[in-house]
């Protein structure tokens, strides 16, 4: 074989291996690039997850959203009798108070409106709350905090069978997954 053939073979060889290595580098840095950003995304995700649980656990417990009357604020802030009464009235019960930092809060606390909850909403809202629980691990323990805090001041109907089913979901939660695959039936 032609001697100057053989160093043309090995130098494409070198080539194409030299470009594959490269590429292997290349399409290894792109997966973590994509993994990083999937981790991202699942962090992004739960957080909003999270949020919205956290709502619909104030609304479970008859705690709907609050806030500012802006029609309220602006009535407060208008010049004229009104608002000198309002101003001398929440200034004397301030400065009568022993607490000043409690009287401020309370003045405070009267201005947010809350939306009160329905009863029906509230029973639904827990239901959802035990479905999304037994549906993902994660919110497991937080919709059994939910349906036993309920539990104490206004039981839902079937709320004892619901924890119980939520502690099931919770054990079979904190088994590893060998211990998964070997007890399937375990499985609530």
């Amino acid at each position: 074989m032609d001697p100057t053939l053989v160093k043309a073979l090995v130098g494409g060889v070198a080539v194409v291996a030299a470009a594959a290595v490269t590429a292997l580098f290349q399409y290894a840095a792109k997966v973590r690039e994509e993994r990083r950003l999937l981790h991202v995304s699942l962090v992004e995700a739960d957080t909003k997850v999270a949020g919205a649980f956290g709502e619909l656990i104030g609304r479970s417990h008859g705690r709907g959203r609050s806030e500012l009357s802006e029609a309220l604020v602006q009535a407060l802030l208008a010049e004229g009798v009104l608002l000198d009464t309002v101003r001398q009235v929440y200034a004397d019960h301030i400065q009568t108070s022993s607490d000043k930092r409690i009287a401020v809060k309370q003045v405070l606390g009267d201005f947010p409106v809350s939306h009160p909850i329905g009863t029906d909403d509230m029973d639904a809202t827990l239901q959802v709350l035990a479905a999304l629980g037994r549906k993902h691990d994660v919110l497991t323990r937080a919709a059994r905090g939910a349906v036993e805090g309920r539990q104490t001041w206004k039981p839902l109907p079937g709320s004892a069978e619901l924890v119980a089913d939520l502690k099931k979901h919770e054990e079979w939660n904190r088994m590893n997954r060998v211990a998964r695959l070997l007890h399937p039936g375990r499985r609530p």
